[in-house]
């Protein structure tokens, strides 16, 4: 399958997603639909055990939509855009595989949308941007424009941070420092730029050798449950636990246990 604005590469279990759609990554319906379908790309490949995102621009992850986009739209393709949004960002947090960003500069708007429906983000303490050392920032400035986050950023930043907190950050268009945003928990790793994509692959790589269905339906029991009342909580644990107790996975594990010998998980 080919892509224009990005590029899939699979190697030791680990998949990965590189944007490139100069200058900054930004968001438009072509870039859309080709995540669309590289997700579709990795999900259904046994190879790519779990999914790292990054980007082939210096100092950007994404730096948001594509404004001449939204210049051009009517209030319904604004509702027709954000639900096309919503949906792919959403596809990408139910696969079930582990998903990493590692955001290796800006990631603003859309971008940021992009990287809190990853399962984990891994982010760069400073970028070089034309030689120049700037400190990356993370926000939802979409306020600024009269408009807001469209594409899940209302909903999943406050299920990380709360519904105040969240909508001080949005209400405020403010800029999230790397260190403001590993305190919040918006990020869980931060590393020098020039060792980011090397560490968040080696990371990634790690977990591609572990039981990663188990992994999944353990996934898929917190993201499904949280929400729920917690009887309901528990009977999605309880059809998770089947699920990951049935897989050859877990059969080599409990086997490995016994035998006393590290076991060897095949994904399956």
């Amino acid at each position: 399958m080919s892509y224009e604005f990005l590029k899939i590469t699979v190697a030791n279990g680990v998949g990965i997603i590189t944007l490139n759609r100069p200058p900054a990554n930004s968001l438009n319906e072509a870039i859309v639909g080709e995540l669309d379908r590289a997700f579709d790309e990795i999900a259904a490949s046994d190879e790519a055990r779990v999914l790292v995102i990054n980007s082939a621009i210096p100092g950007f992850f994404v730096a948001g939509a594509d404004i001449k986009m939204f210049n051009e739209m009517t209030a319904y393709d604004a509702w027709e855009i954000s639900g096309e949004l919503q949906r792919v960002n959403q596809k990408l947090e139910d696969m079930p595989k582990i998903t990493i960003a590692a955001i290796g500069g800006y990631a603003l708007g859309g971008g940021l949308e992009l990287a809190l429906a990853c399962d984990f983000r891994f982010m760069a303490e400073s970028v070089t941007i034309k030689d120049k050392e700037k400190t990356p920032t993370l926000g939802l400035p979409e306020t600024t424009l009269g408009i807001l986050p469209g594409a899940g950023g209302t909903q999943r930043l406050a299920r990380l941070l709360g519904a105040k907190q969240a909508l001080y950050f949005i209400a405020t268009a403010r800029n999230i420092t790397p260190r403001e945003a590993l305190q919040l928990g918006l990020v869980q790793e931060l590393f020098p730029g020039d060792e980011l994509d090397a560490k968040t692959i080696a990371f990634a790589e790690k977990m591609a050798t572990k039981a990663i269905i188990g992994i999944g339906q353990a996934k898929k029991a917190i993201y499904e449950g949280c929400n729920r009342d917690l009887a309901a909580a528990m009977q999605i644990e309880q059809d998770c636990f089947m699920r990951a107790f049935a897989s050859e996975d877990a059969s080599e594990g409990l086997k490995a246990f016994v035998e006393k010998r590290p076991a060897v998980f095949k994904g399956k």
